[in-house]
C-alpha cells in the first residue's frame, strides 16, 4: 500500500493553474505512455520550474506574474543591456572579458572603481576591493589601470540598467516592488519568468483569481518535489556506496570535467553552503548573463561545483547531495564514459530502476535522466517517463526513509528547504541551456 504526500487533484491543479503546456496532460506514476519532455525543449511548464524553491522566493514569484508588462520591459531591458555590454568587451580575449563578467557580479565596487580618478596606486585599488577574492582583487586592479575607460562605460550601463527597473517598478505597491527587486538578484528565477511571458502571464492570472488555493497547490508540489528528490538521492547514494572504485572514478571525472571546461578546480564550498543562502550571493547580472562561452546556464559561479553532484566535506571526505546536472551527464556520456567504467554501470543501473520504477522526472533528476535516456534509453525501451505537475501524481512506499536522518520524510518539514539553488541550475535555466560552469576563468588570450 502507498500513501500519497498530498491528496490534491491533478484535475485541480491543472485548473487553478492553467499551465500545462498544450498536448501533454498530467498522469499518475504507472501511465508510462506520455514521452518526458527534453530538458532543451519548451515542453517544461513554469509550474514546475519554480515550485523547488522556498516559500518566500514562490511567493514573490506570484507577485511578479501578475504584471507582465513590467516583466516585458525588463526582458526588453535585458536585450538591450546584454548586447551592449557584449559589443563593449568583445575585443578582448576570453580571459578578460571574463574580469569584466566577474566585476558586474559586485555593482557597488564597480561603480567605486568607475569614479576613482585615473592614476589611483594599486593598494588603494586592492583597499577598495578587499571583500574579493584575490583573483578578483588582481583582475580588478588590471581592468582599472588599463581599461578604466571600459569600466566607466560598463558602469554606465549598469546604473542605465538600474534606473529603468527602478522606473518600472515604482508604480507598484510596496510588497510587489520588494518581490521584484528579491528576484532580480535570483537572475535564475527572473530569467525563468521572461523568456517564458505567456506562462508566467497564466500564472498571474491564476493566482489573482485564486491566491489562496494556488498558493496552497504550489506548496502541495514543492513537498513532494521534496520528498521525491530527497528519494532520488538516497537511491543513487546507494548506487555509489555499493562501488567504492565508482565513487573514485566520479571524484576524476568531476575533475576532467572542470578542467574540460576551463573552471577553477581550486573552488570548494564550505559544506554549509549546500543548504544556506551563500549559495545566492554574487550572481551574474540580469542585466548581462553568464559568460557567452558557457556551455550551458550558471548564474552563480561560487557553485560550478553542484553539477558533479558531491563537494569535499571536513577533512576531505566526498560528500554527494544531489544527483549530476545535465552539464556534467552531457559531457559524460559524450565524451568521458570510456575512462570510467565503474561509474558508467552505476549510472546504468541507476537509471534503469529508477525509470522502471515510477518514471517520474522532477527538478532534481531531470538534467541525468534526459542525458542517461539517450545513452541508455533506446535499448532499454524504458526511456519514457512523466513530469511530477501535481503533488499527487508521486507516491512512495511507506517503509522508505530518509537515509540520512534514518527517520520517514514528512513533507512539511521541507517547506523550506532551499531546493532551487541546486535544482535550477540542474535543470538548465527553464530549458534553454543545461548547467554548465564558471568560477574561473582560464584559457583564452588576453
Amino acid at each position: 500500500m502507498k500513501t500519497f504526500i498530498h491528496k490534491i487533484s491533478a484535475k485541480t491543479l491543472l485548473l487553478s493553474l492553467g499551465l500545462l503546456v498544450a498536448g501533454w496532460q498530467p498522469t499518475h506514476a504507472q501511465n508510462t505512455d506520455a514521452e518526458p519532455p527534453s530538458a532543451s525543449s519548451n515542453a517544461q511548464t513554469i509550474v514546475s520550474a519554480i515550485a523547488p524553491y522556498r516559500d518566500d522566493v514562490r511567493r514573490s514569484v506570484l507577485l511578479v506574474s501578475e504584471q507582465p508588462q513590467i516583466l516585458t520591459g525588463l526582458a526588453q531591458q535585458r536585450a538591450t543591456s546584454q548586447q551592449a555590454f557584449g559589443n563593449l568587451i568583445q575585443s578582448y580575449g576570453q580571459n578578460k572579458q571574463g574580469w569584466f563578467y566577474d566585476l558586474a557580479r559586485y555593482p557597488d565596487v564597480l561603480h567605486e572603481l568607475a569614479i576613482l580618478p585615473a592614476g589611483s596606486t594599486e593598494s588603494a585599488v586592492k583597499a577598495m576591493t578587499k571583500n574579493l577574492s584575490a583573483d578578483s582583487q588582481e583582475s580588478a586592479w588590471k581592468l582599472y589601470r588599463h581599461h578604466h575607460d571600459d569600466l566607466v562605460k560598463v558602469d554606465n550601463l549598469n546604473q542605465q540598467a538600474q534606473q529603468a527597473f527602478d522606473n518600472l517598478i515604482g508604480p507598484l505597491d510596496i510588497p510587489t516592488q520588494q518581490a521584484f527587486r528579491q528576484l532580480l538578484d535570483m537572475p535564475d528565477v527572473l530569467t525563468q519568468l521572461t523568456d517564458q511571458l505567456d506562462k508566467t502571464a497564466q500564472l498571474g492570472e491564476a493566482y489573482r483569481n485564486n491566491p489562496d488555493q494556488v498558493t496552497k497547490d504550489l506548496t502541495a508540489l514543492h513537498d513532494s518535489l521534496i520528498v521525491q528528490n530527497q528519494h532520488e538521492i538516497a537511491d543513487y547514494q546507494n548506487e555509489l556506496n555499493q562501488d567504492p572504485q565508482a565513487k573514485q572514478e566520479l571524484q576524476q571525472a568531476g575533475q576532467a570535467y572542470a578542467q574540460a571546461n576551463g573552471y577553477n578546480t581550486g573552488i570548494n564550498p564550505n559544506p554549509a553552503w549546500v543548504n544556506s543562502s551563500y549559495y545566492y550571493q554574487n550572481p551574474y547580472p540580469y542585466w548581462f548573463g553568464y559568460p557567452s562561452w558557457y556551455t550551458s546556464a550558471l548564474w552563480y559561479p561560487s557553485a560550478w561545483w553542484y553539477g558533479t553532484g558531491f563537494y569535499y566535506g571536513l577533512g576531505g571526505n566526498m560528500m554527494v547531495f544531489g544527483l549530476p546536472s545535465m552539464g556534467f551527464s552531457n559531457w559524460f556520456f559524450g565524451a568521458g564514459y570510456s575512462s570510467y567504467p565503474h561509474l558508467y554501470g552505476r549510472f546504468n543501473n541507476y537509471y534503469t530502476r529508477n525509470i522502471g520504477e515510477h518514471r517520474i522526472l522532477t527538478s532534481g533528476n531531470a538534467g541525468f535522466m534526459t542525458s542517461a535516456r539517450q545513452a541508455f534509453g533506446s535499448a532499454t525501451g524504458a526511456g519514457r517517463g512523466n513530469w511530477l505537475t501535481n503533488a499527487r501524481q508521486y507516491n512512495r512506499p511507506n517503509s522508505w526513509t530518509n537515509t540520512n536522518t534514518t527517520r520517514s520524510v514528512p513533507s512539511a518539514r521541507y517547506q523550506n528547504f532551499n531546493a532551487g539553488g541546486y535544482h535550477s541550475q540542474a535543470w538548465g535555466g527553464g530549458g534553454m541551456r543545461s548547467f554548465g560552469g564558471g568560477g574561473g576563468f582560464h584559457g583564452g588570450r588576453r
